[in-house]
C-alpha cells in the first residue's frame, strides 16, 4: 500500500471531490462550491494525482465516476462528517454526561460546600461520580499530571503556571492558634516570645518547609518546630493538651474552635502577613471543555457562607 504523507495532503481538496463526485460534473461542481471553472478543474487535476486514478471519466453523455471514486464516494462523506464534529466545539448536554470528578485539598471544605454541589449538580446530571479528597499531598503535581480535575488550596502557584488556571474564592486572615492555658494567651505576642514558643504547622505537600520558616531564614531566625500534623481537624487537640502554638488561616478552623478551650491571637507585627488568597484551580486540559465549564460555575455558586 501506498504510504501517504498527510502534512503534505490539502484538506479543501476533499470538499471539492465530494462535489464532484456527487455533481459528476466540473461546472455544477463550481457553481455548488462558489469558486471558478478554472479553479475546480484544477483541483480535479491535484485530486488525480492524489489518488493516482482519473476518479471522473468522460464519456458521451458526460462524466462517470471511476471504479475507485465510487468506492470512495461512499466513504468520503463520512469521513468529512467526523472531521466536522472532531473540528466543531463539542456539544454539552448534562443530563446524559458521565464519568467521575475528582476534587482534592484540605481546604476545599472551608471553601466549598461539597455536599450542596452534589446535590445541585445531581439534580441535573445523575449519571456522574465524585472523588473527594483531603488527604495530604502536593495538589499541583497531581493536577498537572491528571489525576485530580480541580483542586482548592491558598498555596501559590510555583510551576506549570501557563497550563493551571484559576479563580479566587475567598481570604483569610493569619493568626496563632494557642490553648487557653498557654502563657502567651493573655498579652500582646512580640517576636521574641514567638520566637521562645513551641510551634506544629500543617503539612500540606508533606515536604519542605513552610513560607513563614523561609521568611524567617532570611531574617536569620529560626522558630522551634516540635510537630508536623497532616489535617487541620487535630490542630484544636494539641493547642488544649500542649504549649505548642499554631499559625493558621482563620477561616479554615473557626468552625472547629467553637465551644474548645483555644485563644487566637495576632502574629507580631514584624512577620504581619496580608491575607491569605484561596483559590479554585484546574488544569488548561479542561478550560474550554463545557461540561467543565459548567462544573466550574457550580462550584463557585456553592461557595461557603462566610
Amino acid at each position: 500500500m501506498r504510504k501517504v504523507n498527510l502534512r503534505s495532503v490539502d484538506l479543501n481538496l476533499l470538499t471539492v471531490l465530494e462535489a464532484l463526485l456527487e455533481e459528476q460534473h466540473v461546472t455544477q461542481a463550481a457553481e455548488r462550491l462558489h469558486m471558478s471553472q478554472s479553479a475546480v478543474s484544477r483541483a480535479l487535476q491535484r485530486l488525480r494525482v492524489l489518488f493516482n486514478d482519473p476518479l471522473l471519466v468522460r464519456g458521451a453523455e458526460g462524466y462517470s465516476l471511476s471504479s475507485r471514486a465510487s468506492k470512495i464516494a461512499t466513504e468520503l462523506s463520512v469521513t468529512l462528517q467526523g472531521l466536522s464534529t472532531l473540528i466543531h466545539a463539542p456539544e454539552f448536554d448534562a443530563t446524559k454526561s458521565q464519568g467521575a470528578l475528582r476534587f482534592a485539598g484540605v481546604d476545599l471544605d472551608a471553601w466549598i460546600d461539597m455536599p450542596k454541589f452534589v446535590g445541585e449538580v445531581h439534580k441535573i446530571a445523575p449519571k456522574l461520580k465524585f472523588e473527594v479528597s483531603v488527604s495530604q499531598a502536593d495538589y499541583f503535581e497531581q493536577l498537572s499530571k491528571g489525576r485530580v480535575d480541580y483542586v482548592v488550596s491558598g498555596f501559590d502557584l510555583e510551576f506549570d503556571q501557563e497550563n493551571i488556571h484559576s479563580s479566587v474564592i475567598g481570604e483569610s486572615e493569619l493568626v496563632i492558634v494557642m490553648g487557653k492555658h498557654h502563657p502567651l494567651s493573655g498579652k500582646q505576642i512580640t517576636m521574641q516570645d514567638y520566637l521562645n514558643a513551641k510551634h506544629g504547622y500543617v503539612a500540606i505537600t508533606g515536604k519542605g518547609s513552610t513560607f513563614l520558616d523561609s521568611y524567617l531564614q532570611t531574617l536569620g531566625l529560626k522558630r522551634d518546630v516540635v510537630i508536623r500534623v497532616s489535617d487541620f481537624k487535630s490542630v484544636v487537640n494539641y493547642c488544649e493538651k500542649t504549649d505548642i502554638i499554631f499559625m493558621l488561616p482563620l477561616q479554615l478552623i473557626k468552625k472547629s474552635l467553637v465551644g474548645r478551650e483555644v485563644a487566637i491571637k495576632a502574629l507580631p507585627e514584624q512577620i504581619h502577613n496580608p491575607n491569605v488568597e484561596f483559590r479554585l484551580f484546574w488544569h488548561a486540559r479542561f478550560h474550554n471543555d463545557p461540561m467543565y465549564q459548567w462544573i466550574k460555575e457550580k462550584l463557585l455558586a456553592c461557595k461557603q457562607a462566610k
